[in-house]
């Protein structure tokens, strides 16, 4: 049942993030302003709790990645933002857009592992 919920609120986020880059929204420059820090943290827990929640319910590799990534960015946001506000300069290397693409298509295929797992 988390497992579910988890892969909707990824196929949901991708939408709205989507959303988002066709309205123009400066995506980027939100998720790396440092007076966001601490939303960008409230953003993260939903997915630490379903995701806690659904190792629990079954332990499965997929949960387990997805826990420990969300746990990793909230402490490293928490406990060593500059190491995360650094990363700004090295992601405007590659490309705003490209960044962008990354975050939806990872988004989508996180939510769609999570519904087929759920479904075996």
């Amino acid at each position: 049942m988390f497992a579910f919920f988890l892969g909707c609120l990824y196929l949901i986020f991708a939408l709205i993030y989507l959303l988002l880059i066709k309205e123009k929204f400066n995506t980027f420059g939100f998720i790396f302003n440092p007076r966001n820090k601490r939303l960008l943290i409230i953003f993260d827990a939903p997915f630490l709790l379903i995701s806690f929640a659904a190792i629990l319910e079954e332990v499965h590799w997929l949960f387990l990645v997805i826990f420990f990534m969300h746990l990793f960015n909230s402490m490293t946001l928490q406990f060593k933002p500059k190491f995360f506000y650094q990363l700004k300069d090295e992601i405007r290397l590659i490309d705003e857009s490209s960044f962008n693409d990354y975050l939806v298509i990872t988004a989508s295929i996180l939510g769609i592992g999570c519904l087929l797992v759920s479904y075996f």
